[in-house]
């Protein structure tokens, strides 16, 4: 105990006062003079308010304060510092970590690679046009009518234009002759020669087959018709090839492809109805 803390507990305990009543009149803590009574002066505040609490302490216990303020130490010893915790080195783990990164650089970069193969792919084909061929066409007797599909090319002798290849079907038509039809494979440039059978004389055929008061209509060709009576219909369709059609007199016929419609109107063959391809409408009688 020093010098200063002698004289303030002798002081208190002349004056039958305890820490506790003594801190209580000076509205402090206990710790405070006790702390002032054993030197203990790394426990007070900061010293200007120790230097004040003392002042006070030492006027309540009846002394002067001067001489107790000269023994107070102007920077009050404190405890040495805890010393330092110690940090775990970090240096080892960035060591690794820049091996690893420049292991992963040298590895990526820096490795030789193989070259890279570049496949070249052909070009693309140009898509094949269609295979085309001329046809020629004589027939025997010449100026027969030809289609072709159902389409009207031309009469005898024919050569058409080049035509697109594969299987069509050709046909040929006279008057007095019977039909032709014939599936033709058209892989070549085509040459046809091609004999047309008589028919009987039409007038004759047609006395054998046709009633005086009737329309027959004979369908050499493909076509399409229709015949109506008095804004009744008939008859509307494409009929058969080579099939015939019989109507009571009198009748409207209309054609899509005349030239493909024999008229045989009271026995009498009247040829066909008209132009090929020129759709027509006729009155019989």
């Amino acid at each position: 105990m020093c010098e200063l803390g002698e004289k303030l507990r002798e002081a208190r305990e002349r004056r039958g006062l305890s820490l506790g009543e003594a801190a209580r009149q000076l509205a402090l803590k206990a710790e405070v003079l006790e702390a002032l009574e054993e030197c203990r002066f790394e426990r007070l505040p900061e010293p200007a308010l120790a230097r004040g609490y003392l002042r006070r302490y030492a006027l309540l216990l009846g002394l002067d304060p001067g001489p107790l303020l000269a023994l107070y130490p102007s920077a009050p010893s404190l405890p040495p510092p805890a010393p330092p915790r110690p940090r775990r080195a970090l240096w080892p783990w960035a060591l690794a970590l820049a091996l690893l990164g420049g292991l992963f650089y040298a590895g990526f970069f820096l490795w030789p690679r193989p070259p890279e193969k570049v496949v070249e792919l052909p070009p693309p084909s140009p898509p094949e046009a269609p295979s085309r061929y001329t046809l020629r066409v004589q027939s025997d007797p010449p100026g027969a009518r030809v289609y072709l599909d159902g389409f009207y090319l031309g009469q005898t002798p024919l050569e058409t234009p080049p035509l697109e290849g594969g299987e069509r079907v050709l046909r040929l038509e006279r008057p007095g002759y019977v039909p032709l039809e014939r599936r033709i494979l058209l892989d070549r440039n085509l040459s046809l020669s091609l004999a047309l059978t008589p028919e009987k004389p039409p007038e004759e055929e047609a006395s054998k087959e046709a009633p005086a008061d009737k329309l027959v209509l004979k369908v050499e060709g493909r076509s399409w018709l229709r015949v109506t009576r008095g804004g009744e219909r008939l008859y509307e369709g494409i009929p058969e090839v080579g099939s015939e059609l019989v109507f009571d007199l009198p009748v409207e016929v209309r054609s899509g492809n005349p030239g493909a419609v024999r008229v045989i109107l009271g026995g009498k063959d009247l040829g066909p109805m008209g132009e090929p391809g020129i759709p027509v409408t006729r009155r019989y009688p």
